[in-house]
């Protein structure tokens, strides 16, 4: 086997998977992520432009691997610009609940808690050599 080949064919395979990975970026930032917009678009998109990118690639001549490097440069590019450019976080942070909705408490969780309480007061107050307070 011609070891060109084979090198064609991986650098080919990271071209494929960086396409990929731009086209699925591209979809859940204008269509978020989980809708059943973005999951048709996933399925239809990511394989058609992946074929698109590796024909463009085959068509491309002498330029083939200059044109190849376009996708695996912007996924540096990415990964760069969210560790140095975006203050240096992966995340961004989430944004607060607009409601602060608690649970009500089971009476077995109520239990379970003023006991904890109980015994970490009573340790408390075991460390620090005080008389223990009797509590109703």
């Amino acid at each position: 086997m011609n070891f060109e080949v084979f090198l064609f064919l991986l650098f080919m395979s990271l071209v494929s998977f960086a396409v990929g990975v731009i086209v699925w970026v591209a979809i859940v930032r204008y269509f978020g992520r989980g809708t059943q917009t973005a999951k048709i678009l996933s399925y239809v998109l990511i394989p058609v432009l992946v074929m698109a990118f590796n024909f463009l690639i085959i068509v491309a001549g002498k330029w083939r691997y200059l044109v190849g490097c376009i996708p695996l440069a912007l996924i540096i590019g990415y990964c760069l610009y969210y560790r140095f450019g975006n203050h240096g976080t992966y995340i961004e942070p989430q944004a607060k609940p607009e409601s602060d909705f608690q649970r009500r408490e089971s009476s077995k969780s109520r239990r379970i808690r003023e006991s904890r309480e109980r015994r970490a007061a009573k340790r408390e107050q075991a460390r620090h050599g005080k008389p223990q307070e009797k509590t109703e």
